[in-house]
């Protein structure tokens, strides 16, 4: 504890909001016992504690220090200030558990081995490999990768749709479906045949604009978006892309953390053409009890907004957890609805 002694007087101004969506505010950052003590600059008030050790940076190496703790926080913490961002990385250090000698240790041993070791997982533990990649990588790095995919989807004749009042409805209807920050991206002349909402990666939701007027409804839309992230928890979205990358580039990501742009050439319009999965009945009804959201909407459409309904869909019917309520609550109003159905014509 002797780093934390050290700069436990030392603070610093910054800026923090409490989701990504709220304004950022003027604090004083300071460290506690153990903690990152975040309090409102006039007033000195706390408004936060992060525990030092689930503290992680967001864009290393770029300026302002962008920060965020483990666990999906929707927090946001942004630092300029040398002092401060040079001692909350010796502080982390310092905290840091046993297991991250094994972090440090991992590229040297891996890079001693060579070619055996990649001879080694191409012919006999591809599978092994892509799994513990996928067991390793941070949200951070697959928020990147979920953001490069978007971009080659655009490179490839894909538009992103947005208008000033369809993005707020938008949000809206993220916070009121997702417990975590999600990003949800309305895209035109995406390489499907029927419309679908698409898991990318790092929670960014890629939808067909054509599936907003198929919805007739924020609670039918919102619907097909819970199936999205149900399969995403059943199928680590990671995984398909480290298959599609090789075990080359897998091995890369797992030792450099950087997975070359060659490896992805082509994964994000290939997703669009694969069949969807069909997610587990049970734990999608919990999903919807969750959000509060009756599974009636997406199940009685007469538009398919997702080919898994052909086999689930009377069991999402049986199990609607708002099967007892004649009103269910709105996730839009009729104007914010007509807002976000406008949002290509912003």
């Amino acid at each position: 504890m002797t780093a934390l002694e050290k700069y436990r007087k030392l603070e610093g101004p910054g800026l923090w909001s409490a989701s990504e969506h709220d304004q950022r505010r003027e604090v004083v950052v300071g460290f506690g016992e153990a903690t990152l003590v975040i309090s409102d600059s006039r007033s000195m008030a706390v408004l936060s504690h992060w525990s030092l050790p689930a503290v992680v940076r967001l864009n290393p190496g770029k300026r302002p220090a962008l920060y965020s703790t483990e666990g999906d926080s929707a927090e946001l913490l942004e630092l300029d200030d040398d002092w401060l961002i040079d001692a909350l990385k010796v502080v982390q250090g310092a905290l840091s558990p046993p297991r991250s000698l094994m972090s440090r240790l991992r590229k040297p041993i891996l890079a001693s081995v060579g070619v055996l070791g990649i001879l080694l997982a191409a012919i006999v533990v591809p599978r092994a490999l892509q799994d513990h990649t996928a067991s390793v990588v941070p949200m951070a790095k697959r928020v990147e990768l979920g953001e490069q995919l978007r971009l080659d989807l655009v490179r490839s004749g894909a538009v992103a749709c947005q208008s000033s009042y369809g993005m707020p409805a938008l949000a809206i209807l993220q916070r009121r479906l997702f417990q975590t920050p999600a990003q949800i991206v309305v895209m035109r002349s995406l390489p499907t045949e029927l419309p679908r909402v698409q898991h990318v990666m790092g929670r960014i939701f890629i939808v067909d604009a054509r599936l907003l007027e198929e919805a007739g409804s924020a609670e039918a839309f919102g619907g097909a978006l819970l199936m999205a992230a149900q399969r995403s928890a059943e199928e680590d979205p990671l995984r398909p892309l480290l298959q599609h990358a090789g075990v080359i580039a897998t091995f890369r990501l797992l030792t450099s953390a950087e997975l070359p742009p060659s490896a992805m050439a082509g994964y994000a319009q290939a997703i669009f053409r694969k069949p969807l999965a069909v997610p587990d009945v049970d734990n999608l009804l919990e999903r919807f009890a969750r959000a509060g959201i009756s599974t009636r909407p997406l199940a009685d459409n007469p538009y398919p907004l997702d080919t898994a309904l052909e086999t689930i869909g009377p069991a999402l019917r049986a199990g609607d957890p708002l099967r007892a309520e004649t009103d269910g609550t709105a996730l839009l109003s009729d104007g914010q609805w007509v807002s976000l159905l406008n949002i290509c014509d912003g």
